[in-house]
């Protein structure tokens, strides 16, 4: 992979590159951006931040998928914790300082002015955990700076920690053209950027499809319109060659489904697979689905699905954990069966390769594309990818 690639794959695969974390990274990006803004530009459509302090590629998807969000965040009110937090880092400059417990008041008033569905009660456990994860992941964004700290929040409620704020905060979110306290929908904050432009012709078509190719595992035909099939299908070649010199990825075409196969060394952790154990179950699953499809016990429908019932899918999953529980993490061998199930399902979900109906699930092509299996002479722990015991 050359040099331009990597970078490039840098800035697709995280949130922006800090100068103050990566100054020799941060100089060969912004030194080497002539080589892939055309790209950025013209193909993607993508707004690129560059300043004297970071460089950030905005990553619009076409579609928003459930694994676009923040990996580290589980509920709501994380999110909503994480917007008042900004609201509150807003007019800070660099390098001012603010303790934790003005911070606290500042989010409960919040909440309470705005009246929120969820107000955090800082008595309660699981709110201060959250609290915890926002502001880990504003550290590890370098949002923030942990100055001191007295004691562990998820501990005590009254403990104390001191911040430092490193004016970043004010790029986190992005620029939006229309009036946000209008919008009703997901779909009214994906189109704001093309607000009074036709997104079935010309320069937003192509964006949409590269977006869709670049920023998505996998597009299938529920997430593309008409117009967007038909630009895929014309432009196959060409695509794929711009693609495949940006990204060292191939693109691949079904009756259903558009996806880029990258390089192996290309890959990261927050793909799939990553580091989780979990996903090393997965692929035995998307396995155990292909090898009911090649014994006609599953039927692929003309759009290559298989609608199957919830209690099929159980059963399915439930079959996969009993033959090779032994390969299992102990968390995973000693997790009771309903919430195993449940928690690959989850995952399942969240990563695309199914979709849920009130009659059962759509199971989507990509599951072909990434299965698993357990050699013959394996006796170790199951641990295809290196997984994570239960992260």
């Amino acid at each position: 992979m050359d040099i331009q690639t990597r970078e490039l794959e840098y800035l697709l695969n995280n949130y922006w590159c800090i100068k103050e974390n990566n100054p020799i990274l941060y100089f060969k990006i912004k030194n080497n951006l002539d080589y892939y803004k055309d790209f950025i530009q013209t193909k993607l459509g993508s707004r690129l931040i560059v300043n004297d302090r970071f460089i950030k590629l905005e990553k619009i998807p076409a579609v928003p998928k459930i694994y676009m969000g923040i990996s580290s965040f589980t509920n709501k009110m994380e999110y909503v914790i994480l917007f008042i937090v900004l609201l509150f880092l807003e007019d800070k400059p660099k390098l001012e300082q603010f303790i934790l417990s003005n911070l606290l008041d500042y989010i409960t008033n919040t909440a309470t002015t705005l009246e929120l569905d969820e107000v955090p009660n800082w008595n309660v456990l699981n709110h201060r955990k959250s609290l915890v994860v926002v502001m880990n992941h504003l550290k590890e964004l370098n949002i923030i700076k942990v100055v001191e700290e007295i004691n562990l929040f998820t501990e005590d409620v009254r403990a104390e920690a001191l911040y430092e704020t490193t004016g970043l905060s004010n790029y986190y979110v992005r620029e939006f053209k229309g009036n946000i306290l209008e919008y009703t929908g997901m779909s009214d904050y994906i189109n704001d950027e093309f607000i009074n432009q036709n997104e079935n012709v010309g320069d937003v078509r192509r964006y949409k499809v590269y977006r869709h190719l670049v920023y998505s595992l996998a597009a299938f035909t529920d997430d593309l319109s008409e117009f967007e099939i038909d630009y895929l299908r014309k432009f196959r070649t060409s695509i794929n060659n711009e693609i495949n010199k940006y990204t060292l990825s191939d693109l691949e075409l079904t009756k259903n489904m558009a996806l880029l196969l990258y390089d192996e060394e290309t890959k990261e952790k927050f793909d799939f697979p990553n580091n989780k154990a979990i996903t090393d179950i997965v692929l035995l699953v998307n396995k155990a689905i292909l090898d009911r499809i090649d014994n006609n016990d599953l039927t692929l429908s003309d759009n290559e699905t298989i609608m199957v019932s919830k209690e099929v899918l159980y059963r399915i999953i439930k079959d996969t954990r009993e033959e090779y529980k032994m390969f299992f993490s102990k968390y995973y061998k000693e997790m009771v069966q309903d919430k195993f199930v449940m928690e690959v399902i989850s995952y399942l979900k969240e990563y695309d390769f199914i979709r849920e109906y009130e009659m059962g699930y759509r199971i989507y092509p990509s599951v072909s594309k990434m299965t698993g299996y357990i050699p013959k002479d394996n006796v170790e722990q199951l641990n295809l990818f290196g997984g994570l015991e239960n992260e």
